[in-house]
């Protein structure tokens, strides 16, 4: 839940960043490239609508990945979540195709073995 304080742009930003650090390296690299090229993307928008759209939507990215990132297992964390159909249902066909192409990369780099690991 986001709380009722947006961040301002820039601190927000910067604190997505520092959140990836606890992110595997091949999911920090592929959300740090994201989240440059999203605050890329929307530093002109003059829509206040918008602006205050796209900072609810990261800040409560931002929590949800502080919160991943706090819990402790024997196994494998898990990060990120499903998105509800009710939710998918508000997506423009652009916001859709961007959702597939993301969901597309993901696999490939979670499907990439890591260095440590050698193929046999």
């Amino acid at each position: 839940m986001v709380s009722k304080n947006l961040l301002p742009p820039l601190t927000l930003y910067r604190q997505l960043l520092r959140a990836h650090r606890k992110l595997p390296p091949s999911l920090r690299l592929l959300g740090d490239d994201y989240v440059k090229s999203e605050f890329r993307r929307h530093q002109n928008i003059t829509n206040p609508i918008h602006i205050v759209g796209f900072l609810s939507e990261w800040q409560s990215y931002l929590e949800e990945i502080k919160q991943q990132s706090k819990l402790e297992s024997t196994e494998e964390i898990k990060f990120g979540k499903k998105i509800e159909l009710e939710d998918l249902e508000k997506f423009s066909d652009q916001q859709l195709g961007q959702l597939y192409e993301l969901r597309n990369e993901t696999k490939v780099v979670i499907s990439k073995p890591k260095k440590s690991e050698k193929i046999t």
